[in-house]
């Protein structure tokens, strides 16, 4: 009662929908991918070492924003199909605090901005990857 069924990916349904999960993970990887990138960038004279710091915190600022979208759709859609009211008042306090917090990093935050800006970049690439592998499925 209850359970996925049987042959059902854990985090997805049978028919091939995009898992949240999934995605985050995607996101995760293309952190990953960036960073190397500006790793092997530095390595070959092409990149400036300053960019990693700025990328990694890019990155995490991305990630973290996905994390809480997804515990808020989460929690918003929990109710059987109904939408739950602190949804938009929960939504917005995310999305003002995503605003405060790059401007806290660009303004304040030391980081090479370039860097940081392909850290946050690390969603949308995220997103291209998970669309790409989900169009193969």
């Amino acid at each position: 009662m209850g359970e996925a069924p049987t042959g059902a990916p854990p985090d997805g349904d049978a028919q091939g929908e995009l898992s949240l999960r999934s995605l985050e993970r995607k996101i995760l990887l293309s952190a990953a991918l960036i960073l190397g990138g500006i790793a092997a960038g530095w390595a070959a004279g092409a990149a400036r070492f300053g960019m990693l710091p700025g990328a990694a915190c890019g990155a995490a600022v991305a990630y973290g924003n996905f994390f809480l979208l997804r515990k808020i759709l989460e929690k918003a859609f929990s109710g059987g199909g109904t939408m739950r009211k602190g949804f938009v008042v929960q939504y917005v306090l995310k999305f003002l605090g995503l605003i405060g917090v790059v401007y806290l990093v660009v303004r304040y935050g030391g980081f090479d901005v370039l860097g940081f800006l392909l850290g946050l970049s690390a969603l949308i690439l995220g997103i291209l990857l998970e669309a790409l592998a989900h169009s193969f499925r």
